[in-house]
């Protein structure tokens, strides 16, 4: 697998937590890779960080990325302040199976927190080439204040015939209006009988991806119609059928 070195730049803080970097290769074009992949971040002493790729396989000027700066682990910390103070970085790539299929289902897009990265790369790309098929995003958060790109995502809506965004609030969030919980309860709700006849695509943390994939089977959705990085690692492992 090739390892580019880029150099920043720009470093962007969209709320209270999310980080946006975007890079640009030093003396080679951008690297090839599908919309929901992933790159290896080399970091100066030796970790090797998986970080998804946000921006669209189409966009040839910048390789757009999404950090959560969380409290009580440092290593997101460790990385924002590379990409600001670093003459270059080095990036491997791309990684990952999770990217758009040519089925012509209709398609439902479950993510929380930065997980929304990887899908706003297969989002756009999928604008981009004119894909016909219903994209339906619901988005996962604790707080309205959590909903990064939460302005952008609209616009796709009013947009975009074939594209609907329903965020969902899981905390005690006391001016949200619009749906709570969370928000593969919510597709599937909103989904009803035609729930098996959609495919799933999840992004988020090994614990939610599973929770969803284990309600979106209960509810009739075949497992190859639910794709996931997470979920492909277990099946090639032998953990699901």
């Amino acid at each position: 697998m090739t390892v580019y070195r880029c150099k920043t730049k720009d470093v962007i803080q969209l709320n209270d937590q999310i980080y946006r970097i975007r890079v640009i290769p030093e003396d080679i074009k951008l690297l090839d890779f599908k919309g929901g992949q992933y790159i290896i971040l080399h970091m100066p002493d030796g970790k090797r960080i998986p970080l998804s790729i946000a921006s669209s396989p189409e966009e040839k000027n910048f390789l757009e990325l999404h950090i959560r700066l969380v409290k009580q682990y440092s290593l997101a910390d460790e990385m924002i302040q590379l990409f600001k103070n670093a003459s270059s970085v080095e990036i491997e790539g791309a990684f990952g199976s999770c990217h758009l299929n040519n089925s012509k289902r209709d398609l439902v897009i479950i993510a929380g927190g930065t997980g929304f990265s990887p899908m706003k790369s297969m989002i756009e790309s999928a604008f981009l080439n004119n894909c016909q098929r219903q994209i339906s995003l619901y988005l996962g958060a604790q707080y309205m204040s959590d909903l990064y790109h939460h302005k952008l995502i609209n616009q796709w809506q009013k947009d975009k015939n074939n594209f609907s965004y329903t965020p969902v609030i899981s905390g005690d969030d006391e001016i949200w209006e619009g749906a709570t919980g969370f928000p593969h309860e919510v597709a599937i709700e909103q989904c009803g009988p035609t729930v098996t006849e959609k495919d799933f695509y999840i992004s988020g943390s090994e614990a939610m991806v599973m929770a969803v994939y284990r309600s979106l089977t209960e509810n009739g959705v075949n497992s190859s119609h639910i794709y996931s990085d997470i979920l492909n690692i277990k099946r090639e492992n032998g953990e699901l059928a």
